[in-house]
């Protein structure tokens, strides 16, 4: 994560430069128009942030009606992109196996850059995979996606409340634990369902996290051509939808 010190002005301040600060819907930032070099191989798609984030959700309104399209993914399609890559979007998605962003979004080889992790976290390596999307291939849209009941969530909360598991001692989970720990402590006392709440306000937080650690994306974002965004994925019925919950500085 960048520290005060890394990005020279504290996170809040971030937000509210960019105008409406972090919001976990498909409006959550503006975008600008950052020149990407192109990768070799097929033209780049020209799409705008707005319309990426429509691309995702009529993918997503496929999947969930059971009316998946399975696009862009036969032998043409396969000798096409190993030329080049031209994602027209970027997903942080938690490493789940029940979370697979080209399928809940009915997406195909090439379309999508996906970075996944365990909690939908964001550190340097992960800033840095989401920098290189954007930078150098073009991607005009990323989306921060956590989703109905996160075992990396539930983990942190339940250590939180003193109550961590046995079978993470002398484990790496904990570094998983100290990213996400900042949503849970979020969650507004006397909320009924802990879990869920934080689970939103994690993506929330992965989102404000990729705006003010990056410079290169801030830039875009504040001058319009890179859309930030938090959601999540409902486990039951298949559906994405803006990640409710406040800003967390």
């Amino acid at each position: 994560m960048q520290d005060q010190s890394r990005t020279g002005l504290s996170r809040r301040g971030l937000i509210l430069a960019a105008g409406a600060g972090v919001l976990a819907a498909p409006a959550a930032f503006a975008a600008q128009p950052g020149k990407a070099k192109p990768a070799a191989g097929h033209a780049a798609p020209a799409l705008t942030p707005e319309a990426a984030m429509a691309r995702l959700m009529a993918g997503n309104a496929r999947y969930v009606a059971a009316r998946a399209t399975h696009p862009n993914g036969d032998a043409a399609r396969r000798r096409l992109v190993a030329a080049g890559q031209h994602p027209f979007a970027v997903v942080l998605a938690c490493a789940d196996s029940r979370v697979a962003p080209e399928l809940i979004f009915d997406q195909g080889l090439g379309d999508l850059f996906v970075v996944r992790v365990a909690g939908n976290v964001v550190d340097d390596a992960v800033l840095a995979s989401i920098e290189y999307a954007v930078i150098h291939l073009g991607a005009n849209l990323v989306m921060a996606l956590g989703h109905e009941r996160c075992g990396a969530v539930k983990a942190t909360a339940d250590a939180l409340d003193g109550h961590p598991s046995p079978d993470d001692a002398d484990t790496k989970i904990g570094a998983l634990a100290a990213l996400i720990a900042p949503a849970v402590r979020a969650v507004p006392a006397g909320v009924v369902d802990k879990v869920d709440a934080a689970v939103s306000l994690n993506a929330a937080h992965a989102a404000a996290e990729i705006f003010a650690g990056s410079k290169p994306l801030r830039g875009r974002v504040l001058a319009g051509s890179l859309k930030i965004v938090a959601a999540r994925y409902d486990l039951d019925d298949g559906r994405v939808s803006p990640a409710k919950g406040r800003e967390i500085a």
